[in-house]
């Protein structure tokens, strides 16, 4: 494949599918990350939130619980990465300059447009759960890319690569109508 062209899934907008893709988001990628950033008690709590089913997204008020666990868990994490710069900004040595972090590239594209539709499709029915599920990837994607996790960087950008394409197959062994493409960017 070039490197100009990217893969991309189409799923048919149905609430199967979707609660499918958040299902997969909120108690499996997120929790890889959560694990990664090394703040397992999060990941585990995540892991055990109820399933994401079609009745759950035909209803958003049933995802209530499933946003106050990702609020939770990202409190956790906005607390840890805080704690891991305390004095380290105020630093003498370091001035007003604050902290030199390298960028680390910790999610494929694919999976942070993933998020981002899933996001944006949430929302347009009235919950901000896979807006919170975005945000916590972002939060553990900068405690693992300032090498503060248990993973590097290009690990944990594997283990999301593998658990995307499960995701894929999974979908695709069980509806035909699922389809991956090439796209140019």
């Amino acid at each position: 494949m070039r490197s100009d062209t990217v893969s991309v899934i189409t799923v048919p907008a149905t609430d199967e599918m979707t609660a499918a893709l958040v299902d997969w988001l909120i108690r499996e990628l997120v929790p890889l990350m959560f694990a990664g950033a090394g703040l397992g008690r999060s990941a585990a709590t995540l892991r055990e939130i109820p399933v994401v089913t079609a009745r759950r997204i035909r209803s958003p008020w049933r995802l209530r619980c499933h946003a106050r666990a990702l609020r939770k868990a990202i409190g956790t994490a906005e607390e840890r990465l805080t704690c891991d710069y305390v004095g380290v900004i105020e630093h003498p040595r370091n001035g007003n300059a604050g902290v030199d972090v390298q960028l680390a590239r910790v999610l494929p594209d694919q999976v942070m447009d993933a998020a981002a539709r899933l996001s944006s499709d949430l929302v347009e029915i009235g919950s901000d759960t896979a807006s919170l599920a975005n945000r916590a990837l972002f939060v553990a994607g900068a405690i693992i890319g300032t090498g503060r996790g248990n993973l590097s960087a290009p690990d944990a950008y594997d283990m999301v690569h593998d658990s995307y394409c499960r995701v894929l197959a999974s979908l695709w062994s069980v509806n035909r109508d699922v389809q991956v493409q090439s796209r140019n960017r």
